[in-house]
């Protein structure tokens, strides 16, 4: 008989790591204890050779769904005897190895099974879990992760899941979230304006909120039926939950969100359900099925079933999710699709305290801005963190992260260096990272940072990830904008290089690189504001050695091409607003008496006027701005009532169109060293094609496709078929333009990178800063 010390390592913790333990050695007649300590498991195994070998084999190939085991560490200890196997309480010793911790989990077959079945125990119960699911990260405090870190810690366990809780091959075994109808979180249903008398299903309506669980989903049913909104507290917080066949709710709920046009999510019960109203392809079934349960962008399924015209408005797609916990399990199965979003006005954070959730609603009745009948169903398990839907895609036959949140934080993405590094991100869709053991740990979503309450959370959030994680940062990067308020410490990082290096990171590309980073703005080295930069990097090669042979050796991605720049009207109000973008440009290229003439644009003195004495004006290269003005140009958005409005708009009609338009950009080198691309010929032949009344939407895709060209035109004279080229920021959230310049460039025998794990916008800013911090360290 042996008995041997394992340490494991990796993501094993909260996903039944220590019970699968406890399983195998009760299997193999060993005996011992595990407990979790740190971030890691910690194993002591008494039995012979070949019983401890196999629970060694069985620990790196039949860990249990959702754990990854990176590093299994064995030793030999006295031999003493031990009687039974045991799982014994945790321990918060000290380990250098940064811990994974599982994100939240959604509501497993095993448990939805058991949700749906009559004659079991936890039949719709709104809180069922397991081993493999339920939430995580949302509730966790501190590790190693047991029920007194989490926040269930503030319900005690009933005799009967106490038991479960300790009986050997139940699924419940050490389930941290374990409860039924008699212990654990309860559901509340608060009326806030109701009209009708509730509920039609016989549960009883006493305006108290003092329900059973079975009653409280019963009147939030009632509700939605009834054509009504309902706040509905999920994992990461509330949900605005609402029927998408209704069109007075869904006007309701524009109102009620301050969303005039921006698309709603829809959750259906299942993919076949999906299937009537989108087109999937298998990829995305993956997508919609797998363990994040993102909101996924799918493509309007041409002769499929119908939502609300104003569900989606001129979009498409459908951002369609499937249910992640019980209650939106039993919400769909009941009552088949419903929009899902976020409970917040955009830009601010997802509200995840019930008392303001009820402000919020009764707010929203009391304006007037809500005919309809308005309710909250809440719980009173608490959430340690809000936590957005993430958003994703699949383009050009891969992955795009558009917003990276619940489900996916916080697993790390891989990262080319050791160095612990923290990188503030930017103000606007902002996140943040910690980085450490080739590991970099981003944040969830927050919105912009203008808002107080984004502001005080993301300062929150550092603290706690620093914290729950270990770090300790060597060096703090931040963005090059002197008014960001997320840029408080740390060494100043470029905007759009850091989107070029984000993709650097995500492939660890070494060789030289060519980088198109383009977007709506960012702070430039000249402190004007760019959005049109193309970089080059020249090293053929990256030896992390070479400042050894070369002292003077650094990391360098050098501007080497944007758009040509013009003066237009800054501040806020000057990015959303098209016409002065619009304005700015047609004076900048000298056609605004020939665009007058032919009645295609009007002008306006004051900006006129403003513009020539340069009163609240900046001066812009962006290409984000570009696709404003023509938006404009074409009478197809004239104003950005949320952000990228009038991009969006100008994408959504050119998909409407078989033919693109033939525009093109000039292309001349620049008084900077640079080469310049001047839009003033495009303009002009914009101009002809409205007086030859050419349809939008060809015009907007031959734009598009004329931005692709150019792309194409400056890589083949700054890159060879070595050279990795580089798409990085918001403006290639454009399906059309980056499957169009995918296409032309592979074509041409270029390798292309883009974001998958992180989005190209602003959301992965902070893990291209940390790359070029990096490699400043590794030079």
């Amino acid at each position: 008989m042996i008995k041997k010390k394992i340490v494991v390592r990796g993501r094993v913790q909260g996903i039944g790591f220590r019970p699968f333990i406890a399983k195998k050695a009760e299997e193999l007649n060993i005996g011992g204890w595990v407990r979790n300590i740190g971030g890691i498991v910690e194993i002591y195994a008494y039995g012979t050779e070949e019983s401890i070998g196999k629970l060694q084999e069985a620990i790196v190939s039949e860990n249990p769904p959702g754990s990854l085991v990176t590093k299994v560490e064995t030793e030999d200890v006295p031999v003493e005897t031990v009687d039974g196997f045991r799982i014994i309480l945790s321990h918060g010793g000290g380990t250098k190895e940064i811990p994974l911790i599982p994100s939240d989990l959604p509501t497993c077959d095993r448990c939805i099974s058991e949700l749906k079945d009559p004659t079991n125990r936890r039949y719709r119960h709104p809180f069922i879990s397991c081993t493999a699911c339920g939430p995580r990260y949302s509730i966790i405090n501190t590790i190693p992760y047991d029920r007194d870190v989490i926040t269930m810690d503030d319900f005690q366990m009933c005799p009967k899941c106490e038991a479960e809780y300790k009986e050997a091959n139940n699924i419940r075994r050490h389930a941290q979230t374990i409860a039924c109808h008699d212990c654990g979180p309860r559901l509340k249903f608060i009326p806030v304006k109701i009209h009708s008398k509730l509920p039609k299903s016989g549960a009883t309506f006493n305006g108290t909120g003092n329900h059973s669980d079975a009653e409280a989903l019963s009147l939030a049913i009632s509700v939605l039926r009834n054509g009504g909104i309902v706040a509905v507290k999920d994992i990461g917080g509330f949900h605005l939950v609402a029927s998408p066949f209704w069109s007075e709710t869904v006007k309701a709920l524009r109102l009620i969100k301050h969303r005039e046009k921006k698309p709603f999510a829809v959750c259906f019960s299942n993919v076949e359900q999906a299937m009537d109203y989108c087109i999937i392809s298998e990829k995305e079934r993956e997508l919609l099925e797998s363990p994040p349960r993102p909101i996924v962008l799918l493509r309007k399924k041409p002769d499929g079933r119908s939502l609300d015209k104003e569900v989606c408005n001129t979009s498409p797609d459908i951002g369609a999710m499937l249910p992640c916990n019980p209650v939106q399990v039993m919400l769909t199965e009941v009552l088949g699709p419903l929009i899902m979003t976020s409970a917040n006005s955009s830009g601010e954070l997802m509200t995840i305290e019930e008392d303001e959730m009820v402000r919020w609603m009764k707010a929203a009745g009391e304006s007037g801005g809500a005919h309809v009948e308005l309710g909250v169903l809440s719980h009173n398990r608490r959430i340690v963190t809000p936590l957005d839907d993430s958003i994703v895609r699949i383009v050009g036959g891969d992955l795009q992260t558009i917003r990276r949140a619940r489900g996916y934080v916080p697993d790390p993405v891989p990262f080319p260096f050791e160095e612990e590094i923290f990188a503030a991100g930017g103000d606007l869709k902002s996140c943040f990272c910690y980085t450490g053991q080739k590991k970099a740990y981003l944040s969830q979503h927050f919105g912009d940072l203008i808002e107080e309450s984004c502001y005080k959370e993301y300062k929150r959030e550092t603290d706690r990830m620093k914290s729950l994680f270990g770090f300790e940062p060597k060096i703090y990067g931040k963005d090059m904008h002197p008014g960001y308020v997320s840029a408080k410490m740390g060494k100043g990082v470029q905007h759009h290089r850091a989107h070029v290096a984000s993709v650097m990171a995500e492939h660890d590309i070494k060789g030289p690189v060519l980088g198109f980073a383009f977007d709506g703005t960012g702070y430039g080295d000249d402190g004007t504001v760019w959005g049109s930069e193309v970089f080059l990097y020249s090293e053929s090669a990256y030896d992390s050695h070479s400042a050894n042979d070369n002292p003077n050796a650094s990391f360098e991605l050098k501007r080497v091409a944007h758009l040509e720049p013009v003066k237009l009207i800054g501040g806020d109000e000057g990015a959303r607003n098209g016409d002065t973008i619009l304005q700015g440009m047609v004076k900048a290229f000298g056609l605004r008496e020939d665009f007058e003439k032919d009645k295609i644009f009007a002008g306006n003195l004051l900006i006129d006027r403003a513009l020539d004495i340069g009163i609240n004006t900046i001066t812009s290269c962006s290409m984000g701005r570009l696709f404003d003005g023509v938006s404009a140009l074409l009478d197809i958005c004239h104003y950005n009532s949320y952000e990228g409005e009038a991009p969006v708009e100008l994408e959504n009609m050119a998909a409407l169109s078989r033919e693109a338009y033939p525009l093109h950009f000039d292309i001349k080198m620049g008084e900077d060293g640079c080469y310049l691309i001047k839009p003033q010929g495009l303009f002009q032949e914009i101009g002809r094609a409205l007086k030859e009344d050419v349809s939008k939407g060809a015009i907007a895709k031959g734009f598009i496709y004329a931005v692709a060209n150019v792309i194409v035109d400056i890589t083949e004279m700054l890159a060879t078929r070595e050279t990795a080229i580089v798409l990085s920021g918001g403006t290639f959230m454009n399906r059309i333009l980056l499957e169009r310049t995918q296409e032309l460039l592979a074509g041409k025998g270029y390798k292309v990178y883009r974001n998958r794990l992180v989005p190209p916008g602003d959301g992965g800013l902070c893990l291209g800063q940390a790359y070029i911090l990096g490699r400043e360290l590794n030079i």
